[in-house]
């Protein structure tokens, strides 16, 4: 009755919301089966009336994403850079792994061009003693890539907002290993990069208490509790090109041509590094040719993030 009463209400949008735990709304999330298994498992049974800490359960999840979801970067919020010092033409093919130290899951290269993308979060203004990402005169390394950039200007719209940063590509020599790397995303349109992401939805718990039926913490009743910001729906995000990698590869198995022809794209899962682990939500239309390796044009993507890559420690459980 309660779940039809969020519905009801437009809490939520369906009984297969990600922000519920049933095992539709679990399933659509991207949450793997054999977590749900090895969750139940640790709990075992009792016929007492309990509540269970959700981190728990995401604890679970994470084991078994990081066994099995590939890695690739993506950037949620996205700037765009250029190196100066490259040549319009520039390209590089960088080879990287789907999984770190462990080819288990192959390789593939992706271009890496003068003009890239990386993540609004990497980049700030006004730097700080601990803070280890991009800055105006500092220099980070870009992941796989051989030498590391610096930030040398930066341009804004008429509003004053940032719209690129100019950097130099480091490949004179002479610098020391950076003390961090950031994630990027080659502008290079002819191979097929940046992948456009329609809409990334960033799920949060639905209810501001970890228990919200105690009347005690919520006096106005359970209904009242709902935080009806708990859904973040991000668009213009990127990632690279092997996204559509592994898209096809799902699809040339035959469980998972199956499961695409009933709508059924969870099974897509993919790790976005630094950020969060996420799957195909089955609002997303991949048109055959698109499956097939031909223009994505008329396809849309939508992914879900099924869970963070460690629990926030501010968190309520």
């Amino acid at each position: 009755r309660k779940l039809l009463k969020l519905r009801d209400e437009g809490a939520v949008s369906a009984l297969d919301d990600p922000r519920l735990y049933t095992l539709p709304a679990l399933r659509r999330r991207g949450v793997p089966p054999q977590a749900i298994n090895n969750f139940a498992r640790e709990l075992g049974v009792t016929t007492a009336d309990t509540t269970i800490e959700v981190v728990r359960l995401e604890n679970h999840i994470r084991d078994a994403l990081n066994e099995t979801a590939p890695r690739i970067m993506a950037a949620l919020h996205p700037v765009r850079v250029v190196l100066e010092n490259l040549p319009a033409d520039h390209l590089e093919e960088i080879e990287l792994a789907y999984m770190p130290r462990n080819d288990v899951l192959g390789k593939r290269r992706v271009p890496f061009t003068r003009a890239l993308y990386i993540d609004a979060s990497d980049f700030r203004e006004v730097d700080s003693a601990d803070y280890y990402r991009l800055a105006p005169g500092k220099t980070v390394g870009l992941n796989g890539v051989e030498h590391p950039i610096t930030c040398t200007s930066v341009r804004r719209d008429a509003a004053g907002a940032v719209t690129e940063l100019v950097c130099r590509y480091e490949n004179a020599g002479g610098h020391a290993k950076p003390s961090a790397f950031i994630q990027w995303v080659a502008d290079c349109p002819e191979r097929g990069s940046p992948v456009r992401l329609d809409e990334v939805r960033i799920y949060k718990p639905l209810f501001k208490h970890a228990n919200p039926t105690d009347k005690t913490v919520v006096p106005g009743g359970w209904l009242t509790d709902v935080d009806h910001d708990s859904l973040e729906v991000v668009r213009g995000a990127v990632a690279d090109i092997r996204l559509w990698d592994i898209i096809r590869q799902f699809a040339a198995t035959e469980a998972g041509a199956q499961e695409l022809r009933k709508g059924n794209h969870e099974g897509v899962r993919v790790q976005f590094m630094r950020i969060g682990y996420f799957a195909l939500d089955k609002d997303a239309v991949l048109p055959p040719a698109a499956l097939a390796g031909g223009r994505a044009d008329d396809a849309k993507l939508v992914l879900n993030r099924t869970v963070t890559l460690k629990e926030d420690a501010k968190k309520e459980a």
